[in-house]
């Protein structure tokens, strides 16, 4: 059974630039870091989470599973684990992202976390809202 996450992507602090595609943030598109393991497995869909920003930008399926092998990041320290993804739907500028409340997830269910499950429910609203507008 397919599971759904709203995965964060950059921090409050250092957030994707807008034109985040363009300037060279697009290894998201490929490979996603974790704190720890995360409980994911291949066929698994990410909606990703542009922190600061509070918009949702893409969504991803997972094509592997998690490894602490791979070097993906310029801190593998902080994000030891990641899993390789394929982009189904993306938007490549921050201004014209839904916000994350259109899903009917609160911005604040982020706070302090790398990913949180979403119900099938939530991401169906992902999926259309993201749809309206991806490029």
């Amino acid at each position: 059974m397919r599971s759904h996450w709203l995965k964060g992507i950059g921090h409050a602090r250092a957030s994707l630039p807008e034109a985040w595609l363009a300037d060279g943030r697009a290894s998201v598109l490929q490979r996603t870091g974790f704190p720890r393991r995360p409980r994911m497995a291949p066929g698994d869909r990410l909606v990703y989470y542009a922190a600061g920003w509070r918009k949702v930008f893409a969504v991803v399926e997972v094509v592997s599973e998690p490894t602490d092998t791979v070097a993906h990041t310029s801190n593998p320290a902080r994000w030891p684990w990641s899993v390789a993804v394929e982009a189904l739907l993306v938007v490549p500028h921050l201004e014209n992202a839904p916000p994350v409340e259109a899903i009917g997830v609160a911005a604040r269910s982020m706070s302090q976390q790398s990913h949180i499950r979403l119900s099938a429910e939530h991401y169906e609203r992902a999926v259309e809202a993201i749809a309206g507008v991806a490029g």
